[in-house]
């Protein structure tokens, strides 16, 4: 009986460990098969590298503009002192880079991209905007690849699809309003962000924008509207932190102003009423009013100061994008890259080939003992 024991404890066989040595002597017998495969994936390669779309890429190099400290004088140690707050002033506000491409995968700043107008080959002269580009088959270049796509992966979305030929508006809801993409601005939303790229160097410092598209010339119009929309967007932001910045400096400098002239009123009120000051008190009395009443007038000067320049920063049309590299048309096509697709599927294929030498063999052993089992 121990014996049985021992003999059902014999260890498993190694005998499915790789052999490099027989690894490469079953490739060299195996070869003819493994070209073959290498050859078929070479075809599709080639299909894929001579009917992929052309697209070329136009690029645009900016700087942002950063926030600057601006300097306040006495006011903020003034300030600090009667209990006010006031740093935020000093601050010229601006968006951060970091937020730039949430405000270029908006809703509405995609919108507007999509009425940018432009020139393509179908359109023969005729500027038509990008939304009808996407949309409309008749101004886009034939795209076999695409077209295999849409009847083979995506059929069921070619017959599910639901119908929208009307255009849905914004939802309003409690007069508030709400942007609602249709189908079709969707689509040409989906579009848009794929062909979009934003790129921050945070080390230089520097915003690289660019876009791709069949047509160069298209490209190079495009990328430059979208650096116009984002400036456009960034530069109102910057606009209303100054309107709000001058409200509030506004309504400082009021209550500055109502406060100094209350403390000069029962400054004068005093002094008109003690034109004789024979005791101590009535001198400590107004040596303190007219304490308060120089801070009053310190505070209400500096203010006068800081509306003046407020108002000078609400007017002020500063660039909030400095161009260092302007957009170009693109001379080169940015893809297909052919010779990196027939490099890359060669090199599938003939790992593909070599695969299926080592996983046969596998499969038949598993065929065999389910076979056996049975």
């Amino acid at each position: 009986m121990t014996q049985d024991i021992h003999e059902n404890k014999i260890p498993p066989e190694t005998t499915n460990e790789i052999n490099l040595a027989d690894l490469i002597r079953q490739s060299w017998l195996k070869r003819r098969f493994i070209l073959k495969v290498t050859g078929i994936f070479l075809l599709i390669g080639l299909f894929i590298a001579l009917f992929s779309p052309v697209k070329y890429t136009a690029y645009c190099t900016v700087v942002p503009q950063s926030g600057k400290e601006r300097s306040l004088g006495n006011l903020g140690g003034i300030a600090a002192m009667m209990g006010m707050n006031i740093g935020s002033l000093g601050m010229e506000e601006v968006l951060s880079p970091s937020v730039y491409p949430l405000i270029m995968k908006s809703v509405p700043f995609t919108r507007e991209i999509m009425q940018t107008s432009i020139k393509v080959k179908k359109s023969e002269g005729k500027e038509i905007n990008l939304y009808d580009y996407y949309t409309n088959s008749q101004y886009r270049p034939f795209n076999l690849i695409e077209t295999i796509k849409k009847y083979t992966i995506g059929l069921p979305g070619v017959f599910g699809g639901r119908d929208d030929s009307h255009e849905q508006d914004d939802v309003s809801s409690d007069s508030v309003s709400f942007p609602v993409l249709s189908k079709k601005e969707a689509q040409v939303y989906k579009a848009i962000q794929k062909s979009l790229q934003l790129m921050h160097n945070q080390k230089e410092g520097y915003i690289t924008i660019s876009y791709s598209f069949p047509e160069a010339e298209s490209s190079a119009r495009l990328t430059d509207q979208i650096r116009k929309t984002l400036e456009k967007y960034v530069a109102s932001f910057k606009s209303e932190k100054a309107e709000d910045n001058l409200a509030f400096v506004q309504q400082s400098f009021n209550d500055a102003r109502i406060d100094f002239l209350e403390k000069q009123e029962k400054l004068a009120s005093f002094q008109d009423a003690n034109r004789k000051l024979t005791t101590a008190s009535s001198r400590a009395s107004e040596q303190q009013l007219k304490s308060e009443y120089d801070i009053a007038l310190t505070i209400y000067n500096e203010l006068a100061k800081q509306l003046e320049q407020a108002k000078i920063a609400v007017k002020e049309t500063k660039p909030v994008l400095t161009v260092i590299e302007p957009v170009a048309i693109p001379v080169q096509k940015s893809a297909p890259k052919r010779s990196m697709i027939i490099i890359i599927f060669i090199f599938l294929g003939f790992v593909s080939g070599i695969g299926w030498i080592l996983v046969n063999p596998l499969i038949y052993d598993l065929t065999q003992n389910v076979k056996y089992k049975r």
